[in-house]
């Protein structure tokens, strides 16, 4: 019996640590359940430990010959216990005066666990990893599935496959592909609409603003390409598009991986095993980029069972981001060479702050001079282009318009060339 005491003993500190290790990801009301089940599992444990005393005295360490079947002696002051549990029945051996207490708190430990069983929720590193494609999609593929199948394996799309991995589309190339040639279909028939908008119609600044159109012939030929313009230009649009995914997760990534680093490094200083370095940063909210290829790691451990080793290979050949694919081979060499991971990890750091430091002021340096550009393009250059289209339209030179359409014109012109500067801002300030 002391043996399964023992064993009882092993699985309430299995419980203990599991209940001590979720309680902050429980409710304040939950947590209440926790604390009542951590109180009864401590009395559980302390009560075994009292009866260990009394089996120990009986046990002998010298076996007599021909005793195989010798049953087991009963013990003063001793009871065993039943419980079922897992939909099995064990047994224990606890003091005799002890068995009410025992029961108590057996059955107070079972019930928490019972309630927080239906309200535990799964570790948040896999939270909604697995996703059911949506309708677009399954449509996409229905319609061209096949077709987008044999391009695949006949031209492989290799570029495109690598940049929906490392862009971290959740779909294959084949679908990709289906859904490619499904808007280029939606597309074409928008270039067709817009065609005969344009062969019927014509736009005009001044009232009415729409006229119906005579030389049809004429018309056609002018506007007969937007119908292929549209597709083509969306199919080329979705092909590029993963890359510049890919480009803007790079720069994310790069831009977290720094300060990443030395969390890792003062992590690592605390001896804890390798892979739970990487557990904590896939749990940290704070870096988004990072984090999402810290999920891709614990993954490849979790899910598909590979060794630290092989996963971190893994994952740096499928990164967009060159910096954190060569953290993660020096990482791996490290293991493997037995070295030390929290030197490794300070001195990359050190590393990435430095080029860190001179991407920010090489960005300082190119905000001066985008302040300039700007100043000189949309402060300046409106107004001198203002006065020049007063003066055409006034000395009647090349064409009249009225002075509203003419600001209308000038005003257009400022918000696109806002709009610009402020798209080349976000991109600079992604790569940054």
């Amino acid at each position: 019996m002391l043996k399964a005491n023992i064993k009882r003993e092993k699985e309430l500190t299995l419980r203990l640590k599991e209940l001590i290790y979720q309680y902050d990801n429980y409710s304040p009301k939950d947590k209440a359940v926790i604390d009542q089940a951590i109180s009864s599992i401590k009395n559980q444990i302390r009560i075994l430990n009292d009866s260990v005393p009394k089996l120990a005295e009986n046990v002998n360490m010298l076996k007599k010959l021909n005793q195989d079947t010798e049953p087991i002696k009963h013990v003063e002051g001793i009871v065993n216990v039943s419980y079922n549990e897992d939909f099995s029945s064990n047994v224990v051996a606890i003091n005799k005066k002890d068995k009410p207490r025992y029961l108590r708190e057996l059955n107070i430990s079972q019930t928490a666990f019972k309630s927080l069983k239906k309200k535990r929720k799964p570790i948040e590193v896999f939270e909604n990893e697995f996703q059911k494609p949506n309708f677009y999609v399954v449509l996409s593929s229905r319609m061209f599935g096949k077709i987008s199948n044999s391009l695949v394996t006949k031209y492989g799309f290799n570029g495109l496959r690598k940049s929906l991995k490392r862009g971290n589309f959740k779909m294959l190339v084949n679908s990709y592909v289906s859904i490619m040639l499904f808007t280029s279909m939606i597309s074409f028939f928008i270039g067709i609409f817009a065609s005969l908008f344009f062969i019927l119609l014509s736009v005009s600044l001044t009232p009415p603003y729409l006229v119906v159109n005579e030389d049809f012939f004429v018309k056609t030929v002018q506007f007969i390409w937007l119908m292929f313009l549209f597709p083509i230009a969306t199919f080329l649009t979705m092909y590029i598009y993963p890359s510049l995914e890919r480009s803007s997760i790079e720069g994310g990534v790069d831009y977290e991986l720094p300060f990443v680093t030395i969390q890792m490094a003062a992590i690592a200083g605390a001896d804890i095993e390798p892979s739970n370095i990487f557990k904590i940063i896939a749990l940290n909210k704070e870096y988004p980029f990072v984090r999402q290829e810290a999920k891709k790691l614990m993954n490849q451990l979790n899910l598909y069972g590979y060794d630290l080793v092989t996963a971190l290979r893994n994952v740096a050949m499928a990164s967009p981001s060159k910096s954190w694919a060569e953290l993660l081979n020096g990482f791996s060499t490290t293991i493997r060479s037995g070295g030390d991971l929290s030197k490794y990890l300070h001195k990359r750091a050190e590393t990435l702050l430095f080029e860190y430091r001179l991407k920010r002021e090489k960005a300082t340096k190119s905000a001066e001079t985008f302040m300039n550009l700007y100043i000189s393009i949309v402060i300046a250059a409106p107004m001198l282009l203002m006065l020049l289209l007063i003066m055409l339209n006034i000395s009647q030179i090349g064409f009249s318009l009225p002075v509203p359409i003419l600001t209308l014109i000038v005003v257009s012109i400022v918000a696109l060339i806002n709009l610009i500067f402020l798209v080349f801002l976000k991109i600079n300030q992604k790569r940054v």
